[in-house]
């Protein structure tokens, strides 16, 4: 039985909560008090929740959810945890996550024992269990969150998390905004959303998420966002963003035209120590007149890295850079290529940095071509545009369980050496049906688990007494009868 569990302490009843100690459990072993014997069932998905359990970051990070509640008895990370699982798999109804959490590997990790997945937190059920917690648990918690504090969650809570457990940072920001759409027949019932006219004259309804990623290494984390109506223009809904985030020094912003404002730009440079990489529109003063230097002085050279392409370079300090609403450029470079229709087009990147060249200047601007590909990724394969509840608060909430899904995912490309998203994407990973030829057997004793490859466990059965040996046998016997690993649309809890 499991009783009450308050907010700041495990209350009377804790026989869910376990400790991972090889030694003490396998002493147990020994003297015969396991309780329980699972093989691990992991799925290909499985790994990446399994990399932020095992650095412990993950968990820590769900705990500081702002649970509203006063008296709890189902822990607000395991509600929380299988929500993550959902978006990794693309699966999205609140009431059906409570399935996800079948993985007796998963739940060990997350801290409690493996009974839990049969037994609950309570016994309130009426008909048999088929889930740890039942599904209107997280959807009834909700009610009383705001979708503000939500935001306010990731954006404060999880932000120092990122930082100390992402090898490779670069303090290398990417301001970026990508359109969350709903169909337009259901519009009107989503709180909170928008409508904006698109260049054909077509309208799109739904909502806008802005927001700011740390380049790590080969990919990027979401280290904060916002989620505004549709028809919000980026830069509005960045500036906020942008103000109430803790850049570090030597920090610096890649953006795109969206949020070309030149006294935003040099209030960033001048106020906030913070240096910018942008491409300037084409009709703006600042290129027109790149283009006629560098036709004029014949300042073309090849392209670095790309054939067909030619630049030219340009310092505000000699001159040759001028924007009069924004006095802190210090150089830029000029792109000029040929269309398909023979004419020729230009782009000219500037920056605030001082020191940069061309070649600089092009290769972190292009680091956001992953980035590009990292929205697909989110929309296409954790369905960031699925939205079955129309409740903002409801919106908010799955967004950012994909947000820490995604960002988990790409810390554990990051771990396995995965340089960019065309070796590695979650629909691959989904595909895969890997068997491992030696897999973890988790043992539990009361209050303690070891986790032993079976090569290596089973010696150790050969080497225990009879009477000890026997009642493993029953335990197997008893796992081989149990119920197959749930996932997705199972009955009801």
């Amino acid at each position: 039985m499991v009783g009450v569990i308050g907010p700041k302490g495990i209350g009377k009843f804790s026989g869910q909560f376990i400790t991972h100690d090889q030694k003490r459990t396998l002493d147990a072993l020994e003297k015969g008090e396991i309780e329980r014997v699972r093989v691990s069932q992991r799925l290909p998905v499985d790994q990446i929740v399994a990399y932020g359990l095992k650095d412990g970051f993950l968990q820590t990070g769900l705990k500081t959810f702002p649970d509203p509640r006063k008296l709890w008895e189902v822990p607000v990370e395991v509600l929380l945890f299988p929500q993550v699982l959902q978006r990794l798999n693309d699966e999205h109804s609140l009431l059906l996550a409570p399935y996800m959490l079948n993985s007796s590997e998963l739940i060990t990790q997350l801290g409690y024992n493996v009974r839990v997945l049969d037994e609950g937190f309570n016994q309130k059920n009426v008909y048999p269990r088929s889930a740890p917690f039942h599904g209107e648990t997280l959807k009834h918690l909700l009610l009383s969150v705001k979708a503000e504090k939500l935001l306010e969650w990731f954006n404060r809570d999880w932000l120092s998390i990122w930082r100390a457990n992402a090898p490779g940072r670069t303090r290398q920001y990417i301001l970026d905004g990508t359109r969350i759409e709903v169909p337009v027949h259901l519009a009107k019932k989503y709180q909170g959303s928008g409508c904006v006219e698109n260049e054909d004259g077509s309208l799109s309804y739904g909502y806008k998420a802005v927001w700011l990623q740390e380049i790590i290494d080969h990919k990027g984390i979401i280290v904060a966002m916002t989620i505004v109506p549709i028809q919000v223009h980026d830069l509005k809904a960045a500036r906020s963003l942008i103000d109430g985030f803790p850049f570090e020094e030597g920090a610096s912003l890649i953006a795109d035209r969206g949020f070309i404002d030149g006294e935003w730009i040099t209030h960033l440079k001048r106020d906030r120590k913070i240096d910018l990489f942008i491409p300037l529109k084409h009709n703006m003063e600042a290129t027109q007149a790149a283009i006629a230097q560098a036709d004029h002085r014949s300042l073309w050279k090849a392209h670095p890295t790309r054939e067909k392409q030619q630049i030219a370079e340009f310092s505000a300090q000699d001159g040759g850079l001028f924007w009069k609403d924004c006095p802190v450029l210090t150089h830029g470079v000029l792109v000029r290529w040929t269309k398909k229709d023979g004419t020729t087009d230009e782009v000219l990147f500037v920056t605030t940095r001082e020191g940069p060249a061309g070649k600089r200047i092009l290769a972190t601007y292009e680091q956001r071509a992953e980035i590009e590909e990292s929205h697909r990724q989110m929309k296409e394969n954790q369905g960031l545009e699925k939205l079955p509840s129309k409740k903002f608060v409801h919106v908010v909430f799955r967004v950012l369980m994909g947000v820490i899904g995604f960002n988990l995912m790409n810390l554990f490309l990051n771990s396995e050496g995965c340089k960019d998203f065309e070796a590695f994407s979650l629909k691959s990973l989904r595909q895969k049906r890997m068997e491992e030829e030696n897999p973890k057997v988790i043992l539990y004793a009361e209050k303690t688990f070891a986790v032993l490859r079976f090569l290596e466990f089973l010696p150790l059965v050969l080497m225990l007494e009879e009477a000890v040996r026997k009642k493993l046998m029953q335990l197997f016997k008893d796992l081989d009868l149990s119920p197959a690993p749930r996932r997705g649309r199972v009955g009801h809890a």
